[in-house]
């Protein structure tokens, strides 16, 4: 078998009273070998002729030579391949001679689970089922890893909530020059949306438009049974990135309501979504979600958008949540939060603002759509597989 298939043995199968068995003539040429092997030409194994002044009369087989059969049930029978010996003990009953033909057993008696060793007890016998060798020792099992790449963008389907303008948009059109499968989720705006996936779709990648309100649960399982009977493949990417409209309020003339709807946008859209997806990613052990949060949530946020900053907070959290608890299973989760982004949603903020926001930056200017979208990319493929839990501020250095 070619080295790189062979695996080492599933320590959770591995058993108390588990058994393995070899059977072995001792041969002339096996002292031979093994003499030459370990330099140890001792008479007794080698000279017939001292042998035969002995007692024993006749060569008499290197003891380690018995005990090598051991490690040959180790390390291909069981445990099997990736076991090392950590400790070990034998005794010798009676001597092995040329012609012997040994029958070795090998059982288990103790397994640790958080160590990843075995306790085995050794048996040797002749063909006259006399004892020649017993003893014990401790094995461990190491633990291969797991160096295998996730898959390319190029061969996964993404999804976009929010995806028909603005940022969405920019991280469509970026997965999607990438090689993904592009699913243009959008609430209202389906003129924007269907332009988009022409310019996608001109560019000579793959995209379809599906409206969908990302608060309503049946409406997005509805989405996701659609773009898997499009593509023929269920969605494996998911960037949560719809988002309602943000009015600043000084926080005394703020209803709950509003809160609620940027928790509803921000936080149950991206549960239904992340729901929505998750069975296929587990089943596959392999998916990526990026959230798209704020750098609001890492500073002092801006006064009168207390609604917005508690939802993107909240989301935050939820990403950190999930990334511990997927990560064992595959699938990356992560944020990406930008600075003020030169979108339509700030149109209604002051020319003057915008710039003493740009000046207070390092990079003296706003971040644009393609900047998140780019981050976006980057943590949805395969260069970014050892990244999960992360939160990459796309702002230009304001969170310094």
């Amino acid at each position: 078998m070619p080295q790189s298939q062979i695996q080492t043995k599933d320590f959770a199968a591995i058993a108390v009273g588990d058994e393995a068995r070899i059977s072995k003539k001792i041969l002339e040429e096996d002292l031979d070998a093994f003499a030459k092997l370990s330099g140890d030409y001792n008479p007794l194994h080698m000279d017939a002729e001292f042998a035969q002044r002995t007692s024993f009369q006749r060569r008499v087989a290197h003891g380690m030579l018995a005990a090598s059969y051991v490690s040959t049930l180790v390390g291909t029978r069981l445990p099997g391949p990736g076991a090392l010996w950590a400790q070990q003990n034998f005794q010798w009953r009676a001597p092995v001679f040329i012609g012997d033909e040994l029958e070795i057993t090998l059982r288990v008696t103790h397994k640790s689970e958080g160590a990843r060793t075995l306790t085995i007890a050794i048996n040797a016998v002749n063909q006259n089922r006399q004892v020649v060798m017993e003893g014990d020792g401790t094995v461990m099992v190491l633990e291969e890893r797991n160096t295998t790449r996730d898959l390319p963008l190029s061969e996964r389907v993404a999804l976009v909530t929010g995806g028909s303008r603005g940022i969405g948009a920019a991280i469509a059109r970026s997965l999607a020059q990438s090689g993904a499968r592009v699913i243009i989720n959008y609430l209202k705006n389906e003129r924007a949306a269907a332009e988009l996936q022409a310019q996608i779709e001109n560019a000579g990648a793959a995209a379809i438009t599906i409206q969908a309100d990302v608060t309503d649960r049946d409406s997005i399982e509805r989405l996701i049974d659609q773009a898997r009977n499009h593509f023929g493949k269920p969605v494996d990417v998911l960037i949560n990135n719809a988002s309602g409209a943000t009015l600043a309020k000084p926080f005394v003339e703020t209803e709950w309501a509003t809160i609620q709807a940027h928790l509803d946008t921000q936080i149950r859209g991206a549960f239904n979504c992340i729901q929505a997806v998750l069975p296929t990613m587990l089943e596959a052990q392999s998916g990526r979600i990026v959230n798209i949060g704020s750098i609001y949530a890492w500073n002092n946020p801006p006064a009168n958008l207390t609604g917005y900053v508690i939802a993107k907070a909240a989301l935050k959290a939820f990403t950190k949540s999930l990334a511990v608890e997927l990560g064992p299973k595959g699938v990356r989760v992560n944020l990406v939060s930008p600075g003020m982004t030169e979108t339509d949603l700030i149109s209604d903020v002051p020319e003057r603002l915008r710039k003493v926001q740009a000046m207070q930056t390092p990079l003296r200017r706003l971040a644009t759509p393609d900047d998140v979208a780019r981050a976006v990319a980057f943590l949805c493929s395969d260069a970014a597989d050892f990244i999960t839990g992360a939160d990459i501020p796309v702002c230009g250095g304001a969170t310094l």
